[in-house]
């Protein structure tokens, strides 16, 4: 692509002068309206899927919320029973709904809605809505991430390949040379106009999607996150836009230029981001959910040594508590056993399954951290981990869930057991409470994650992203240098 050679005045600045040839590379962009109808039927699309992805947001808060209220209810209403028995009744707790999922719904289709929280175990999150189909509601996987992600870098370089390669854009340059312009003038002004016409494409999709978002619970931790998520993507598209004029310049023929970009293109946001989970996962496997519950049944009732079986600590526990009261029956303590026991019993499994989430858990965080090295031949891998974690649509988010519903199970189940411990009822019977007197003071209050913990966190992807904006920026100073030498 090439623009007639724009009058440079001597005296003009070269900041000036690079004003002029990006004016004249924008006008040519407006011309051509492929790429023009490409770009706002790409913007239409992400509009359409940000709204359909808001309003099943807004859907699934009020559910979640009728859901909480029903367990809620449900668990008061059990009346006076046995408070061990209440703990084989459960409830369930829903996930947070994440109101910048509508941008960037991260894995949220692919992880489970809510937690059944019983006594003795620890539950995976449940109710997938990729098994449901819900997906296909969301343009199958499409989402305002994934086009600025993979589509807009496409449109960049289709609209940047042939600014400075090709007959028709060298016989221009030569043109320009001439008139006094520098090849640094040359090719800062067309970097300049492409990275223009990135960020108002950024800004058009933002206009497009913000008011779908308006009034869906945000807060300044999401406005927050809103404002870094465009700072990186603003980050992640002027790569390609230096990587494209740089492989402009390089290359003389502009269909040369665009198979090396395609190229990269491809490696860089379809291939790379597909197989470096896959490895990933082959490299650090994680265990199938049967091998799982052997290994933790296992664990409880034998000891993580093999050599500390749960009854054998049981008795070992009677005979503590025996000595302690100086007493010789269990019948004769001022507590009740059973509940001594229970407490006990909740304590190891608890214990069990942490060790073995933690395991899992750190097998997760090695995979990726070799995801996370595929981001040297892929600016993509850093994107998608920062995008994802400032929508807190990324694992992290729903391990930060996890835990929280597993503190508050825990506190839930130990204020049951200590009500069984602190009663004794007569005639070796089981004691009765009202269970939502006991357990009133036990409330599961979320703690969302803190937006300078997330910074924090992916502090590294952003400096990889700076670190491809440097790289990509060194090919187009080289590619001037190149381009001045040649031309």
């Amino acid at each position: 692509m090439s623009a007639p050679s724009p009058t440079l005045p001597a005296s003009t600045s070269a900041f000036g002068q690079a004003r002029v040839v990006a004016a004249t590379q924008l006008k040519l962009m407006w011309r051509e309206r492929r790429l023009l109808w490409l770009a706002l039927t790409l913007l239409l699309l992400a509009g359409a899927s940000v709204a359909t992805g808001a309003a099943r947001l807004a859907q699934q808060t009020l559910e979640r919320q009728a859901v909480a209220e029903q367990e809620a209810g449900l668990w008061d209403s059990q009346g006076t029973i046995d408070p061990h028995a209440a703990a084989h009744e459960g409830r369930a707790i829903p996930a947070p709904v994440r109101p910048l999922a509508a941008l960037d719904p991260g894995i949220t289709d692919f992880v489970g809605t809510s937690v059944f929280i019983e006594g003795h175990a620890q539950n995976p999150a449940r109710h997938r809505p990729i098994e449901a189909g819900t997906a296909l509601s969301r343009f199958d996987g499409f989402s305002a991430a994934w086009a600025l992600q993979v589509v807009a870098p496409l449109l960049i370089i289709l609209a940047g390949f042939a600014s400075l390669s090709g007959d028709v854009a060298r016989e221009t340059l030569r043109q320009e040379l001439g008139s006094g312009a520098s090849a640094y003038v040359l090719i800062g002004g067309r970097l300049i106009a492409l990275v223009t016409a990135s960020l108002l494409l950024i800004l058009a999709l933002l206009l497009v999607s913000l008011p779908a978002m308006a009034g869906r619970n945000f807060g300044m931790a999401d406005i927050m996150a809103l404002a870094a998520m465009v700072v990186a993507y603003a980050l992640y598209l002027l790569v390609f836009c230096a990587i494209t004029i740089g492989g402009s310049a390089r290359f003389s023929s502009a269909r040369t230029s665009l198979v090396v970009l395609l190229g990269f293109w491809v490696l860089a946001t379809l291939l790379v981001p597909r197989v470096a989970p896959a490895l990933a996962e082959s490299l650090h496997p994680t265990p199938s959910v049967p091998s799982f519950r052997a290994a933790v049944t296992e664990d409880a009732e034998n000891g993580a040594d093999g050599h500390d079986p749960a009854d054998k600590r049981l008795d070992a526990l009677r005979a503590e508590m025996l000595a302690r009261y100086q007493v010789r029956d269990v019948d004769d303590l001022p507590v009740n056993f059973r509940g001594v026991a229970l407490e006990f019993a909740e304590a190891n499994s608890s214990q069990t399954y942490n060790r073995h989430f933690e395991r899992v858990y750190a097998t997760y965080q090695q995979q990726e951290s070799t995801q996370r090295a595929f981001a040297a031949i892929s600016p993509t891998i850093a994107l998608q981990a920062a995008s994802r974690a400032l929508a807190r649509t990324d694992f992290p988010a729903h391990l930060a869930f996890l835990r929280g519903v597993e503190d508050y199970r825990y506190r839930l189940i130990q204020a049951l057991n200590l009500e069984v411990k602190q009663h004794k009822a007569a005639n070796g019977g089981k004691h009765l409470a009202d269970i939502a007197t006991i357990t009133r003071s036990v409330v599961y209050s979320p703690q969302p994650p803190q937006w300078a913990d997330i910074a924090s966190a992916q502090s590294v992807n952003l400096a990889i992203l700076l670190g491809w904006v440097l790289l990509a920026l060194g090919l187009v100073f080289t590619s001037a240098r190149h381009l001045g030498g040649t031309s």
